[in-house]
């Protein structure tokens, strides 16, 4: 419609002036002052406000298609006069175009309209000046041609001589032929149904596995891979489905099975629902490979090379009404892979890469049990935490016989991918014939700061802790775009943390009890920068529930009851009660806003209205929630 008027007024000038019969020895003088305008009683003049506030201009620059939840920016121009070094408001909106061509003559209200854009423009002076603004695609467009409008000091906060070019208006006379300021863009029409996995991560650097054969003292409820998954969909007809894995073997694809939270078992697939709104689905996965499956991947694996495993998840709709396009439905992920078997002789490079097996060693050589847990749940840009425990039973047979006991828990959580240590804890505690060393000692640290540390070295001894803290602890700030709405927002934990251990030396070394246990749930607070919008968080969010359990004995007898000779008795069991990033946590904003209609093809404010975002970060049941034992180990050697 701006191209027609334009060429309308360009048409009927190149009319006048070829009507003139100008030729080259015509010596005519040209009036070009305009005829005066006859002003009836009631007209309105025609002279310039002395106050106004307007955008007179919208532009993007060129763009291709734009996808949803894609960025671009907007330049416009504000028009001030009669106003110096003020503040005022400018909202955004997205209209569809192909609403605005089937309008006729009546007022109807725009069912395709997105806000996209709400910003408090500061200290303006009067004059004309040029800003810009990065617009947001919303996920929930049809899709197609949409204009870029805008509305400044929607809520009439200054009184102008002229308010009707604030926006797009059928009642002022430069717009009502559509020659109001707007931009134009093209968004790739949504499918109607479609489910889409974007990408895997692993919450661990490598995958170590024991060897075949050799897991005696690991809990079959074992924990070989985590990590998440991130899928998203498009259109409304939202439903049930199913997620497996397979691992690629020797060629072959091959099935594995999931850990279930709810039914506290192994199953073939994750029974997920997507849910409307939230585009960002975090479907996390517990992963464990039976002993078949182990022995198949031993089989194929040579250590003097580098390996990766191959991991490939599907997911499958099974609504009534299955999506069409399935291409994006597969995703492939690899991690590196190593086997630990415990011998000796190993480098001390490879040691660091298979940490995370029993090591141990028979007859009258020094034993060393040990097993280690280092795994990391959820997504790092959102909350994340991170869980590494070892447990450790040292023993030598010969020389100055004794032991050493050792445990030490660390939990680390990224929020808004700020690293933070929320708690360690270590003890350490040995006991030798001679006396030499004989004694323990034991440190906790919260949020990097050592709170608590102790140590005793004696002939014998025993001693109880028994520790708790309540924390309520802010640990970062980012800010996040809600809706249309800027938001600043700064998250933490609450929650308990302590632990309850009792230790001693009295020809035996022991240790027993919880080295620790975290209740910490996420909490977070925000805050606006616009009047007339209120925001919040809406959390309900187990960030972690961990126990973790050390019983470790090492008895130096010359006789017992069992044994006339002398010899030396151990045991090591080490158990953890995990549950982790399970529930809900979003960010909300509420706009007033206004109301569009339409006629004769211009699109205009026609009331007012209430709109409310929402920006889930976490929508996620807990796939985590699992009693396992690590490593639980008992013997006896004789002297």
């Amino acid at each position: 419609m701006r191209r027609y008027v334009h060429t309308l007024v360009a048409g009927a000038l190149l009319t006048a002036l070829s009507g003139c019969g100008f030729g080259d020895n015509d010596d005519h003088e040209i009036d070009f002052t305009p005829p005066k305008e006859e002003v009836s009683e009631g007209d309105v003049g025609t002279e310039e406000p002395q106050s106004n506030i307007a955008i007179t201009e919208i532009s993007t620059g060129p763009l291709d298609v734009l996808e949803p939840n894609s960025t671009f920016r907007a330049y416009y121009d504000v028009h001030v006069k009669g106003f110096d070094d003020i503040d005022v408001d400018v909202h955004f909106y997205l209209v569809h175009a192909a609403e605005l061509d089937e309008s006729g003559e009546t007022e109807v209200e725009i069912d395709e309209v997105h806000k996209v854009g709400a910003l408090e423009l500061v200290s303006v002076r009067e004059g004309d000046h040029t800003f810009d603004i990065d617009i947001t695609v919303p996920n929930d467009l049809i899709g197609g041609h949409y204009h870029v409008v805008a509305q400044i000091d929607p809520h009439d906060d200054h009184a102008e001589d002229l308010e009707d070019d604030n926006h797009p208006s059928v009642d002022h006379e430069p717009f009502s032929e559509g020659e109001f300021p707007f931009a134009d863009i093209q968004v790739r029409v949504l499918e109607n149904h479609d489910y889409k996995l974007l990408g895997a991560e692993f919450g661990q650097e490598a995958l170590i596995l024991d060897v075949p054969d050799t897991q005696d003292g690991t809990s079959h409820h074992h924990s070989d891979l985590v990590g998440f998954i991130e899928a998203d969909y498009e259109g409304v007809d939202l439903g049930d489905s199913v997620i497996t894995a397979e691992v690629m073997v020797n060629g072959n694809w091959v099935p594995t099975h999931f850990w279930n939270a709810e039914t506290q078992g192994y199953e073939d697939q994750i029974l997920h629902t997507f849910t409307a709104g939230l585009h960002d689905e975090h479907i996390g996965f517990d992963i464990a490979l039976d002993d078949e499956l182990l022995k198949t991947i031993h089989d194929g694996y040579d250590a003097a090379q580098e390996q990766n495993l191959q991991v490939r998840f599907t997911l499958t709709d099974t609504g009534t009404n299955a999506e069409t396009i399935t291409d994006n439905n597969v995703i492939e992920a690899e991690i590196p892979l190593y086997f630990f078997s415990g011998d000796e002789g190993v480098s001390e490079e490879e040691g660091v890469a298979q940490r995370g097996g029993p090591q141990y060693s028979v007859g009258l050589a020094n034993i060393k049990l040990e097993k280690s847990f280092d795994k990391s749940y959820g997504n790092k840009s959102k909350f994340s935490v991170g869980v590494d425990l070892n447990g450790q039973l040292f023993i030598v047979p010969t020389g100055d016989i004794g032991g050493r006991v050792t445990g030490e828990g660390t939990v680390e959580a990224y929020f808004f991918n700020a690293k933070n240590t929320l708690f360690s804890i270590s003890y350490d505690g040995s006991a030798y014939v001679s006396g030499f060393n004989t004694g323990y000692a034991s440190e906790m640290i919260i949020f990097n700061n050592v709170v608590f540390e102790d140590e005793k070295y004696t002939a014998k001894y025993e001693k109880s802790w028994e520790k708790k803290w309540e924390e309520n602890k802010v640990l970062a700030k980012a800010r996040f775009t809600i809706g249309p709405v800027p938001m600043s927002v700064e998250a933490g934990v609450n929650g308990s943390l302590g632990f309850e251990l009792t230790v001693g030396y009295n020809a035996e070394l022991y240790a027993e009890g919880d080295l620790f246990h975290v209740d910490f749930g996420a909490f977070g607070r925000g805050g606006i920068d616009l009047a007339l919008v209120s925001a919040g968080v809406q959390a309900v969010l187990t960030l972690i529930d961990n126990t973790f359990a050390l019983e470790s004995n090492a008895g130096f007898a010359l006789v017992s009851s069992g044994n006339k000779n002398p010899h030396i008795y151990y045991g090591i069991e080490l158990k953890n009660d995990l549950d982790v990033i399970s529930g809900k946590f979003g960010l909300y904003a509420k706009t007033v806003g206004v109301k569009w209609c339409k006629k004769w093809g211009i699109p205009y404010p026609c009331g007012k209205k209430e709109t409310q975002y929402d920006l889930w970060l976490y929508q996620t049941k807990s796939v985590y929630n699992k009693s396992w034992t690590l490593y639980s180990i008992e013997d006896e050697i004789e002297l």
